[in-house]
C-alpha cells in the first residue's frame, strides 16, 4: 500500500502525513543556517541573492521530487 505524504493543491503540494511534515520541516531547517551564513560572509545584497538562489533550488528540486513521488 503507498503512503501518501503530500496531497497536490492546485499547483503547489501540501503535507498531509506526519513524514511530509517532517521532510518539509527538515527543508527549512536545512536553509536557516545556509541563509544565516550566507548573510554573515556576503559582501552585497546580490551577491547574497546568487548564493542563496543556488540552495534554494536545490533543496526545492529535492523537496519537489519526494513530494511528487509520494503524491
Amino acid at each position: 500500500m503507498k503512503q501518501i505524504w503530500f496531497k497536490k493543491f492546485v499547483w503547489i503540494y501540501l503535507p498531509v502525513h506526519p513524514m511530509g511534515i517532517l521532510i518539509t520541516f527538515l527543508a527549512i531547517l536545512f536553509l536557516v543556517p545556509v541563509y544565516i551564513a550566507i548573510v554573515r560572509n556576503g559582501h552585497s545584497v546580490s551577491d547574497d541573492l546568487y548564493q542563496m538562489f543556488v540552495y534554494t533550488t536545490c533543496t526545492a528540486f529535492w523537496w519537489k521530487w519526494v513530494a511528487e513521488k509520494t503524491n
